[in-house]
């Protein structure tokens, strides 16, 4: 008998039954492995990001050289509607970019604002080249299309979504807006300092 085979033999017949415990350690620490990889991966891919305030964007709008513009009463004459769920709305355009950002009271806007947006850039711009993200994850998603010489994203983030298009050339000047608010990317905010 070697020290990790141990057998057992049954009185009543001449079974003999083989257990292989260097084998039961190196699945046990398998299994163990694959779960906390399993765990790791969905705590991060669950946790929600933290939206920003309309305040912050119009912040990073200004340092990013943006000329940012209220345009909520807008949305308030648009549909009155608006008015029991929209905060506020800030839209800025400079060339050929474009940003619009929605805050609200609740959840379930932003992702409609979402959702439209992102159905009327495949309807718009789907072509056979294309460069084309879509991640849903926690409380955001992230969209973008970079096709037909335009780049377009939507996204959402909790109480809050921004849409916005420029050409493609000048996809780098949306991304760094949105890079500043971590808007770009699933996953956990980085540390913002306030």
């Amino acid at each position: 008998m070697t020290k990790s085979n141990h057998k057992y033999k049954s009185n009543s017949s001449n079974t003999v039954i083989k257990y292989d415990v260097k084998g039961f350690l190196k699945l046990g620490a398998f299994l163990t492995l694959l779960v906390l990889m399993v765990w790791i991966i969905l705590k991060i891919a669950v946790v929600p990001k933290e939206p920003v305030t309309s305040e912050q964007i119009y912040s990073i709008l200004v340092e990013q050289g943006f000329e940012p513009q209220n345009i909520t009463e807008e949305y308030y004459n648009f549909d009155e509607d608006y008015r029991s769920v929209l905060i506020e709305c800030l839209a800025t355009e400079k060339e050929d970019i474009k940003l619009v950002f929605f805050e609200f009271n609740n959840e379930n806007s932003p992702k409609e604002i979402y959702q439209q947006a992102r159905a009327d850039i495949k309807t718009k711009y789907n072509a056979i080249y294309k460069v084309e993200t879509d991640h849903q994850v926690a409380n955001h998603s992230i969209y973008t299309l970079d096709s037909l010489g335009k780049y377009n994203v939507a996204i959402y983030v909790g109480n809050t979504a921004i849409s916005g298009y420029c050409n493609s050339e000048n996809k780098n000047e949306i991304n760094k807006i949105l890079d500043a608010i971590d808007y770009l990317k699933p996953g956990n905010n980085k540390e913002k300092s306030k």
